[in-house]
């Protein structure tokens, strides 16, 4: 890509820059909020997203379920409305 008419070089750099500097932000702040990352190494923006998307995924399946109703003494444990095989949580 060309220079681009009316910016000059070294604004077209520092946008490059800022917009660098705010994708590597959103990175951290995704690491912040997926509890199913791993802990004991670092994983690549493409492994990130994997996660974040797995991660909404079983959120939106739970939400689906419902909410849990209270259980009565002599009820029996109520099966999960997702077979185990298919959440990506639990995997």
């Amino acid at each position: 890509c060309g220079p681009v008419p009316g910016v000059s070089p070294g604004a077209a750099e520092q946008a490059a820059a800022a917009l660098l500097y705010d994708m590597k932000g959103c990175y951290s702040r995704l690491r912040a909020l997926v509890p199913t990352l791993p802990r004991h190494r670092r994983v690549s923006k493409v492994e990130l997203l994997q996660h974040v998307i797995d991660y909404i995924w079983d959120l939106q399946l739970e939400l689906q379920c419902g909410p849990p109703r209270p259980a009565a003494a002599g009820d029996p444990p109520e099966a999960p409305c997702i077979p185990a095989a298919d959440r990506i949580l639990c995997r």
